[in-house]
């Protein structure tokens, strides 16, 4: 464990709403699969090394939500078994070949479903835990609470994993990126070509904390991050909110004003910054 690290609690919030669904949420990420793996950084070594320890060895992992694999297969190659659920085929098309790149192919199954309605999915079986990776936001969070609690363990888990903890600083040039894309985009946020994000209203630690998994730890860990010029334009291409499906026609024009708003501000190309993940991990509570 680093100095960096830190558990925190937070008092109980009353949760009582249903949150909409999106009608096709294998959509949401249209074109952000090869992207997805060029560009989307690996989730911190320190948020993997503890995942890794919440569960038995060798551990049965159910990621929801799990893209190309981007912290599954960094799961698999600590041993564990992992089943990897994602709605868009495209995403599961990429991490089939980025697991065989890596060698864990065998650790992998992948499995091309709504992560909202898990619990309707034919033949998942049992899990020691289940890990949902910056991903959360997207699902109507309380369904798929109710239905982790049956398909995970006696004694197993729920870790929401983001790379950046709420309410913590962002990347200093995130204002620059919204100002460009309400400029080529409009000031309305989008889950993908046409379809309007639907933002939470209520934080994800309220919501696990009312859940089964309603004993709850969080972990806190600060790291550090750098990106080229080219990094951080080929990042906006994997959020559902500036893909290129998204953007369409005007990806060419978004990007070139990136660029150069970004070499104004920044030339020696490089964009460093520090951040601060966030594990949020539920258990049952203990019987009395």
């Amino acid at each position: 464990m680093t100095d960096s690290m830190k558990y925190t609690g937070a008092p109980k919030e009353s949760v009582a709403h249903s949150e909409g669904a999106y009608a096709h949420p294998g959509e949401i990420f249209a074109s952000c699969g090869n992207s997805y793996v060029e560009f989307r950084r690996r989730h911190a070594a320190e948020v993997v090394d503890y995942l890794t320890h919440l569960g038995p060895s060798p551990a049965r992992i159910l990621d929801l939500g799990c893209g190309p694999g981007t912290l599954a297969l960094d799961l698999a190659e600590r041993g564990m078994r992992i089943t990897g659920v994602d709605a868009s085929q495209e995403m599961l098309d990429e991490g089939r070949t980025w697991a065989k790149q890596r060698g864990v192919s065998e650790s992998v199954e992948w499995r091309c479903a709504d992560a909202t309605t898990v619990g309707q999915v034919d033949g998942l079986g049992t899990f020691d835990g289940a890990v949902i990776a910056d991903a959360f936001h997207w699902f109507d969070r309380q369904r798929v609470l109710m239905d982790l609690d049956k398909v995970v363990r006696p004694g197993g888990f729920v870790a929401v994993v983001g790379y950046r903890a709420p309410e913590t600083q962002r990347e200093w040039w995130h204002p620059l990126l919204v100002r460009l894309r309400e400029k080529h985009l409009g000031a309305a946020d989008l889950a993908g070509p046409n379809t309007p994000y639907i933002r939470p209203e209520v934080g994800h630690e309220a919501m696990v904390r009312a859940s089964p998994f309603s004993s709850v730890s969080v972990l806190r860990a600060d790291y550090r991050r750098e990106y080229t010029l080219d990094e951080v334009v080929g990042l906006q291409r994997t959020f559902a909110y500036s893909s290129a499906a998204t953007l369409g026609e005007k990806q060419e024009a978004f990007e070139a004003d990136l660029r150069s708003t970004l070499s104004t501000v920044q030339p020696s190309g490089l964009f460093t910054t520090t951040l601060q993940a966030a594990v949020i991990v539920g258990r049952r509570p203990e019987p009395r």
